[in-house]
């Protein structure tokens, strides 16, 4: 019989077991980029009351350029120097770069950085400490 909820099946399906450290910083934010967009998804499905496009609408004024850029505002008191490092590298990345100059896009893209290299990491513990900040303060704007 199958447990309703089979959290090794689910870390099987949901973890890379591969070193943080052999992927590029674009990969970083591609897998960043996902994990924080289902985690708003998740977050906002209890507002959204089964109403796709309410939530969709509510997705996109969460989750782009501008929220992610003030988003990492938010969270500058709880990152640590390797944090930092991993922001550095996703703020100066090519895909950051692909906008030129847009200084939201490369911030935004730095925190999808960290949030991919957290999550690859397996450092849930600190990546829930950040999404959690980060919802707090979105949520409020």
């Amino acid at each position: 019989m199958r447990s309703t909820c089979d959290l090794d099946a689910l870390s099987r399906l949901l973890t890379v077991k591969q070193d943080v450290n052999s992927f590029s910083v674009d990969t970083l934010s591609y897998i960043g980029d996902a994990v924080y967009e289902l985690f708003f998804r998740l977050k906002t499905l209890k507002t959204a009351k089964r109403r796709t496009k309410y939530q969709h609408d509510l997705l996109t004024k969460l989750v782009n350029a501008n929220s992610q850029s003030r988003a990492l505002e938010e969270i500058d008191e709880i990152l640590n120097e390797e944090d930092r490092k991993v922001i550095n590298r996703g703020y100066n990345s090519k895909g950051a770069k692909k906008r030129g100059n847009d200084v939201e896009y490369r911030r935004a893209t730095a925190l999808e950085a960290l949030i991919g290299y957290l999550y690859i990491k397996g450092d849930f513990g600190h990546l829930e400490e950040i999404l959690l900040k980060v919802v707090d303060s979105v949520l409020t704007w």
